[in-house]
């Protein structure tokens, strides 16, 4: 596993024994996000305050290259499922899409916002991204036609923090300042069912479990919280134990736990619960 720090390093983790195996040092300011390239779990890349994203071996610890073009800090950073793209989002308030292997643009293509973006993800066939802004809205964007898919995503009262896609691709999850989740379709860009209510404070992170059923989110109020996706109910009591905002949750693959980053410099796994 991979974490991303304030403390300007991204580090590796053995997610069999909880075990720090080492950290990628050169960012010169906090790394804000951090992705493995899936299938291979050779590279990582990471997205920092200093406004570059970085290309990372993980076995060598070293560079293998940076992306550079934004003109502001690199909010979020998603790969592509097949590993061959790269989206970046920034307080440029621009999407940025690069070719992994020459770290150039994907057509020159720039997505320009009217607001910082705070998250993006990629649709799981690659085709679509999903990006959120601190305008309140989040948006879906065809990669191939270059063009917005739908309506904005509208109903958040306050800026959108969190955006994931559900694994066959037909919702969107996100979570926002105001304290909700709202699930939205990714076609139409109807929300579906009403908001999701319980956290006392932003909610920071979201995403769906791998058979979709499930959400997890991560808070300000320093928990993490599973949800029933038909239902909208809370599952279980929430998450306690952060005594920090919980900036980032994440299911394993197999959706048996739940990961938790968290600002009291710690990282949480949680079962049962999960």
């Amino acid at each position: 596993m991979a974490s991303a720090s304030a403390d300007q390093t991204v580090g590796l983790w053995d997610v069999e024994t909880w075990r720090q195996v080492g950290r990628l040092v050169g960012h010169q300011d906090r790394v804000n996000a951090v992705a493995f390239l899936p299938n291979e779990n050779r590279r990582v890349i990471s997205g920092s305050w200093g406004k570059n994203v970085w290309i990372w071996d993980v076995e060598t610890r070293k560079q293998e290259g940076g992306l550079i073009g934004h003109e502001d800090c690199v909010t979020t950073v998603a790969v592509s499922p097949d590993g061959k793209q790269i989206a970046s989002g920034s307080r440029d308030m621009t999407v940025r899409i690069w070719d992994v292997e020459t770290g150039k643009h994907v057509d020159e293509r720039i997505v320009r916002h009217t607001g910082s973006i705070q998250c993006v993800a990629f649709s799981p066939h690659g085709n679509r991204i999903a990006y959120s802004s601190n305008d309140t809205t989040a948006w879906i964007w065809d990669l191939h036609t270059g063009d917005q898919m739908g309506k904005p995503l509208r109903g958040h009262k306050d800026l959108v923090t969190s955006v994931a896609f559900s694994r066959d691709g037909l919702y969107v999850v996100s979570g926002s300042a105001d304290f909700t989740i709202r699930i939205f379709d990714a076609e139409t860009g109807t929300p579906v069912g009403k908001p999701f209510k319980g956290h006392e404070d932003v909610v920071r992170s979201v995403t769906f479990s791998p058979d979709g059923k499930r959400l997890a989110s991560g808070s300000s109020d320093n928990t993490a919280r599973v949800w029933d996706v038909k239902t909208g109910k809370q599952l279980g009591a929430p998450l306690e134990g952060h005594t920090g905002r919980v900036r980032s949750v994440a299911f394993s693959p197999d959706g048996n736990w739940i990961v938790s980053g968290s600002e009291d410099y710690t990282i949480r796994i949680w079962y049962g619960e999960a």
